[in-house]
Order: C-alpha cells, then structure tokens, then sequence
C-alpha cells in the first residue's frame, strides 16, 4: 500500500470517527431535550394542580354550602350564578 493510500484510508477514518461522534452527540441531546419536555410537562401539571386546588378552596370559603355537593350540583350552581341576570 502506498503512503498515499495510507492517508486516504485514514482521512476516511477520521472522518467516520466524526460522524459516529456527531451521531452520538445528537442521541445526547434528544435525550436531554425528551427529560426536559418531561420535566416542563410535569411542572405544567403541578401548576395546574396548584391552580385548581386554590380556586376550589375560595370557591368553598364563599360558598360553604359547596362542601356538601355533589361536582355536578357545583357545576350547576356556578353556571346558574354566572349566567342569571338580576331583575330590578
């Protein structure tokens, strides 16, 4: 085998080295990118949670009487509450 030879086999070489270590970089950062999606989903959830929790306690302080029923008759309550008007 030539020198010549020698040095293009090497270039290709290095150059298939690269391309496996792109590849394994890429694999890296789908990785961090599916646990950080996870992570925000997570986080999304808590908040929501947290947000639905609060709205139920106030919903409760004002109305105490809410306790007492069911989903379906708070359900009512509320949409009863927001869409009657008031007659003067």
């Amino acid at each position: 085998m030539t020198t010549h030879d020698e040095t293009e086999r090497k270039k290709r070489e290095e150059l298939q080295a690269e391309i496996e270590d792109g590849k394994k970089k890429i694999r890296q950062f789908e990785n961090r990118e599916k646990m950080l999606r996870q992570k925000l989903s997570k986080e999304e959830r808590r908040t929501r949670s947290h947000r639905l929790i609060v709205r139920g306690a106030v919903f409760e302080s004002i109305v105490p009487e809410a306790k007492g029923m069911t989903n379906e008759e708070s359900a009512t309550f509320l949409w009863l509450a927001l869409t009657s008007q008031t007659i003067i």
